[in-house]
Formats: C-alpha cells, sequence, structure tokens
C-alpha cells in the first residue's frame, strides 16, 4: 500500500489533511476532523479575540481559572515540551512574538521574506513556571503579563487528538498533517505511509524531497523558512528563544523527526531550533531518525535516519 486518498483543508493558519490507509476516510472521519480543528481554533488561537486563550490569558492579572477540557489538554501538552526541552519551547512567548511584529494570523498578517510593521519589541516571557495547572478541578494559574502561545506544540497535539478520537469512535485507520505535524496509525506488515520530507513551502506531496514510510508514529518538520520576516537587517522567525525574546539562532533551518507521537516529533523537532548552538548535540541525544538542514553544513542525519540512496533507506 502506497498511501490512501484524502480530504484537505485550509485551517489553523496552515494546510491540514486527512488520509485513509486504503481507502477515502469517511464522511464521520471528516467530521471528526474538522470538527475538532474548529473546536481548537475557538478554544486556542493567539489571533482571535474571542477565542478561551486570548479571554483568560490576556496579561491581565489572574489567580486561578477554570477551563475548558480541550484547552487543559493543550496547555499540558505546552507544559510537557517545556520541561523536556528544559523551557526551550516556552508557552509563555505570546508576548515575545507580538512584540517582534507576529500579532495576528501569518497569512494575513506577514508574508515570508516581507518586512514587520512598525519598530520590534523585545519582550522576554515570564516562563513556563509561571503557569500552574490543577489538574483536580481543571483550573490554571498565571502570573500577571503572561500571554500564551500554544504554536510549537498546538498543531502536533491536535493532530494526535484527531487520530486517537477518529480510531476510538470510527475503528478507521488515519493519517492526519496538520502543516506538517503528522499522526498516522500503525498499519500492517504489508501496508505503510509514505511522506515527503521536501522544503517546498507550497506542501505540495509531488515536490522534490526525501520519501520515508512508516507504520505509523509520529512526524513532524519544523523550519525558520515558512513564518520568517524581515525587521531592517535582521531576519526574524516564529521559533523564540525564550532567555532572550528573540528568534532564535538556529543551526538548521528546518529539521524533521519520527517519533511514537506528533507531539514528541514536534518537540524535538521545534526544540532543536529553539535551542540554537545546543540544539544538535541535543538531538542527537534523543536517539530518534532526524534529518536537519543548514544552509552551511548541508543535510545532516541522526538517530539511524539514512541518507537518500544509502541501503536500506526508502528514498
Amino acid at each position: 500500500m502506497s498511501g490512501g486518498t484524502g480530504f484537505h483543508t485550509s485551517a489553523l493558519g496552515t494546510d491540514c489533511f486527512l488520509l485513509g490507509s486504503c481507502k477515502s476516510p469517511s464522511i464521520k472521519a471528516i467530521d471528526i476532523f474538522l470538527g475538532l480543528i474548529d473546536e481548537m481554533d475557538h478554544v486556542a488561537s493567539r489571533f482571535r479575540s474571542d477565542s478561551e486563550l486570548s479571554q483568560i490569558f490576556n496579561g491581565a492579572a489572574q489567580k486561578e481559572v477554570v477551563v475548558s477540557e480541550l484547552l487543559f489538554a493543550a496547555l499540558e501538552a505546552a507544559l510537557y515540551g517545556a520541561r523536556i526541552t528544559n523551557g526551550y519551547l516556552d508557552p509563555t512567548v505570546g508576548g515575545s512574538l507580538a512584540g517582534l511584529g507576529y500579532k495576528t494570523d501569518f497569512r494575513s498578517s506577514l508574508a515570508s521574506g516581507s518586512s514587520a510593521p512598525g519598530k520590534i519589541q523585545v519582550v522576554l516571557p515570564r516562563g513556563y513556571k509561571s503557569l500552574r495547572l490543577n489538574k483536580a478541578n481543571r483550573s490554571v494559574s498565571v502570573l500577571q503579563g503572561v500571554k500564551l502561545d500554544l504554536g510549537a506544540t498546538g498543531k502536533a497535539f491536535l493532530a494526535d487528538r484527531i487520530k486517537y478520537q477518529i480510531e476510538i469512535e470510527l475503528s478507521e485507520k488515519v493519517l492526519v498533517n496538520l502543516g506538517g505535524d503528522i499522526s498516522a496509525s500503525l498499519v500492517d506488515r504489508e501496508s505503510y505511509w509514505p511522506i515527503n520530507v521536501t522544503e517546498d513551502l507550497s506542501l505540495d506531496s509531488q515536490s522534490d524531497g526525501q520519501i520515508i514510510a512508516i507504520a505509523g508514529g509520529g512526524v513532524a518538520t519544523s523550519s525558520t523558512l515558512r513564518r520568517s520576516w524581515n525587521s531592517g537587517p535582521q531576519q526574524l522567525h516564529h521559533i523564540i528563544d525564550p532567555f532572550s525574546g528573540i528568534s532564535s539562532e538556529s543551526v538548521y533551518h528546518s529539521v524533521t523527526v519520527l517519533a511514537g507521537s506528533a507531539l514528541d516529533a514536534n518537540i524535538a523537532s521545534s526544540g532543536t531550533i529553539a535551542m540554537g548552538p545546543d540544539g544538535p548535540k541535543w538531538l542527537a541525544s534523543l536517539r530518534l531518525p532526524a534529518l536537519a538542514r543548514s544552509k552551511e553544513y548541508g543535510e545532516n542525519y541522526f538517530g539511524g535516519w539514512q541518507r537518500a540512496g544509502a541501503v536500506g533507506s526508502h528514498a
């Protein structure tokens, strides 16, 4: 099996795909897919004034607030990512991103290579430890001034959630791709999910790239190319170094990682970029299959990911 057919929509500021393993996903699967995407947008978007995230975590003083089940789960995923990366994937960078000019949906405000509107402002985040969750009553406590952005983990968390819900409710095997954060059902030994790892920003599946095959799990690509803009001579992008409040000075411009879930894959790929010069050593320590690209160093392979054309590779 070389992949099924699927459904596509534009949402969450990116392209979203739902694929079936042998045939198109069912109408019910598409309904779950669209429903959860819409719910996530209403709950966790930094760009919607009416979202739960914007209304609660807008920098105002808060003591303890009960939140929806979906937002609580998304915040749990964000704090998990922060802990795994020693604070580099920090969900409190909302103010930092806004200060650098990333204030609204990227497609409506900034185009790759464009200039930031007005002067930029460096804002140091309060840090992920300023955000506390109480699972007993599903409440969240924050310090004054905290503005959240769940972009580092949100789409990957959602991709896993959509896949699991479709599996549980419908027993369908699907692949969910939310802007390069991929969560795939486990398929049998004679089947696989083909994935094109490409730097084509159009996300065209036919673009030149490396074709890999997975039996299930997660794949994520993080890049400084797709959401980047300029402020004078300085090039900025959306992956923030929370210890400086500005875009990270990454060794790589794109990192693709394979893991057991989309969330774990994305934490590894985004964390590597956020860590800047310390990223390569940290990525190697994870021992996950990964491909990292750099204009200076070319293609770099980690954790058993083999160079295209090598024996045993899927290229």
